[in-house]
């Protein structure tokens, strides 16, 4: 059965949204790893290495959900299965891959602060930074309840 055209337009309308977020959020986090590799040594060095790992998890992981999303909207426009579980997949992995990489800058942020009164204020930054890719990775989703809207959509009778 054929999705009705106002239900696939919206539909699109949706994953263009979600497109357009995660590419933004990409160039964002992209920055974010710039920042830490620009870093000069010393006290602002105890940023570099968390805000690289957050930085390159989060360009790569909001990249692949925005190219998830651009697999199931070419899905949509060219009349394939709607669900596609590749995009699905896809998503899936970027969320997991961001929520251990947000661990992984937060035990790497604890290990390189300095000694001394400026330690707490460095960890509860990169403490801060992890956990709002944690977040991130957590309310990502947009691929999955697209793809369960085609599928709900496709199925129901015109």
């Amino acid at each position: 059965m054929s999705m009705p055209v106002a239900e696939l337009s919206e539909l699109r309308r949706r994953l263009s949204r979600v497109i357009l977020v995660h590419v933004a959020l990409s160039v964002g986090f992209a920055l974010l790893a710039a920042g830490g590799v620009s870093s000069p040594a010393g006290r602002a060095g105890a940023f570099a290495v968390p805000w690289l790992v957050i930085g390159a998890a989060g360009a790569l992981g909001a990249s692949l959900i925005a190219a998830a999303a651009w697999q199931l909207r070419a899905g949509l426009t060219t009349g394939r299965p709607p669900g596609s579980r590749w995009a699905v997949r896809w998503e899936a992995s970027a969320r997991l891959g961001m929520a251990l990489a947000a661990a992984v800058a937060l035990a790497a942020g604890v290990a390189v602060a300095p000694a001394g009164s400026e330690r707490g204020f460095v960890i509860g930054v990169d403490a801060a930074v992890a956990g709002a890719l944690a977040l991130f990775a957590l309310a990502a989703g947009d691929v999955r309840r697209a793809a369960r809207s085609a599928e709900r959509a496709a199925a129901s009778p015109v």
